[in-house]
């Protein structure tokens, strides 16, 4: 037995047994199938707004699988999360957009795309390589672990 907050109770009753208040209960259900009247009742706010976001999301990954850029980011963002938009600067840097020489160059801001050190300089290289960001490097994390290791690396404070 169920009992609610001690005023309210659920039970299991045989059907057809001659108890009154079921009895009453399957009377107005046959009548409610012959006589009653079709009730329209709204959809939740709640749920038209779960089922939009859903569709949304859906339809957002399969775009996110088949275009064929945001290659560097699938890498370590596989699926789409609506907690991972544009204006969260780890994604920023993280999809190598910044003061980079190699981000800065495509956009012929400068006319070289290498660090001082003469390699590329992109976000990976300043993460993981440079020898003037050598304080700061993070262990450079495989294929397979990339999701992992953004996943942990958000949630670092």
């Amino acid at each position: 037995m169920f009992q609610a907050i001690g005023s309210v109770g659920l039970s299991w009753v045989k059907a057809h047994a001659g108890i009154p208040g079921n009895d009453l209960a399957d009377q107005n259900a046959k009548i409610a199938i012959t006589d009653g009247q079709e009730l329209n009742i709204p959809t939740p706010y709640t749920n038209v707004r779960r089922k939009i976001q859903n569709y949304i999301l859906h339809s957002w990954q399969r775009h996110w699988e088949d275009s064929g850029k945001g290659v560097r980011v699938k890498g370590y963002v596989p699926t789409v999360d609506f907690n991972l938009l544009t204006h969260n600067t780890q994604l920023l840097f993280f999809s190598g957009h910044g003061h980079f020489p190699a981000y800065l160059y495509r956009f012929k801001q400068i006319n070289n795309p290498s660090c001082i050190c003469v390699c590329l300089g992109d976000a990976d290289h300043f993460t993981f390589d440079c020898p003037h960001t050598l304080d700061f490097h993070f262990t450079r994390p495989s294929e397979t672990n990339k999701p992992i290791w953004f996943s942990s690396f958000l949630k670092t404070p």
